[in-house]
């Protein structure tokens, strides 16, 4: 059967020698993840437990650095990630790589619309969501750093912290401009001009910690427990490497902004910032943090005209959208 275009086609006897590899049961069922842009995952259930069957990796690294960052994580924070992440780097039944890993509880954002829950369930989310971040970034390493997979450990990087940082996102637009019309020498300006305002606030010094980059709605789960609103499940952690902490407020202030929802993305963040320390400064070094986020998808959007918003937007004037809204 074919689930999803990235799977290919899939028997019921390959997801069972997959369950066997493991002792994990006799195959009952299977079903697609509709959510999610790359298809990688389903549901799979054998007589023992539900599961998420997660294949077709987009890099030799990708499931071994999820695995690297969920045993972390699992370890070192109460954070509910999927565990065990169990990673068969064989690729005899499939053709690549896969992952089983347990199913968690709870409903995904990504599937319901907003307005099915009542206002004070979403403000009790998000206050939830900042608050998981924090803990998740209770997970700190002396250097900041990204998973090497050759050596199975984080490696440090040559360069400091904010300088590789500001590369990289100039790396992105600079991709960007060479696509279309869109990306043009006036926003590069702008956002060097950014970069250069929030160097006095980028100074300020702190302990790298968790980064997963991806932190939005689509890639957790939320539940009650103990008569309010968690956050249960978090996953897909492949963009995950240590650095500075607020980095991962960007996507999920931007995802509540793009929904009209600027009270659930103040309430994200102002709970994040309530628990964190040594964030003096941060008003100041939002503006890159979120110039840096929106150049990742700027530049996947463009490479993939993929764009949902005013398609006669340059770059500068879509970020701003956001910067108006903080």
């Amino acid at each position: 059967m074919k689930y999803t275009e990235r799977l290919g086609e899939i028997s019921d006897g390959q997801l069972q020698k997959a369950l066997d590899r493991f002792g994990l049961g006799k195959f009952v069922e299977a079903k697609p993840i509709t959510q999610g842009l790359f298809g990688q995952n389903l549901f799979l259930t054998s007589t023992k437990d539900e599961f998420v069957f997660r294949g077709a990796p987009h890099y030799s690294w990708q499931f071994k650095n999820e695995k690297f960052f969920a045993e972390l994580l699992n370890k070192n924070t109460s954070a509910p990630v999927p565990w065990p992440y169990l990673l068969d780097e064989k690729t005899d039944i499939f053709g690549w790589s896969y992952v089983i890993m347990p199913k968690l509880k709870g409903i995904q954002l990504i599937d319901t619309e907003l307005g099915n829950f009542k206002e004070d369930d979403l403000k009790e989310i998000a206050k939830a969501q900042g608050e998981m971040l924090a803990e998740m970034q209770k997970l700190t390493l002396e250097d900041a750093g990204k998973y090497d997979e050759e050596i199975d450990a984080i490696k440090p990087l040559e360069k400091p912290f904010f300088a590789r940082f500001e590369n990289e996102t100039f790396e992105y637009l600079e991709k960007a401009e060479k696509y279309n019309d869109k990306t043009i020498g006036s926003d590069l300006n702008w956002a060097k001009a950014q970069f250069e305002k929030a160097k006095p606030y980028l100074k300020e010094e702190f302990i790298p910690c968790f980064v997963m980059q991806d932190y939005k709605p689509g890639n957790m789960i939320v539940d009650i427990v103990g008569g309010r609103w968690q956050v249960t499940g978090i996953f897909d952690l492949m963009e995950s490497y240590f650095g500075h902490g607020e980095a991962d407020l960007p996507r999920m202030f931007c995802d509540y902004t793009e929904l009209g929802r600027k009270n659930l993305a103040n309430i994200f963040v102002n709970s994040y910032l309530q628990v964190k320390e040594n964030t003096k400064g941060f008003r100041e070094r939002f503006p890159v943090f979120l110039i840096h986020d929106r150049a990742i998808i700027w530049e996947w959007v463009q490479r993939n005209d993929k764009a949902w918003w005013d398609r006669s937007f340059n770059f500068r004037q879509w970020v701003e959208t956001f910067l108006k809204k903080f």
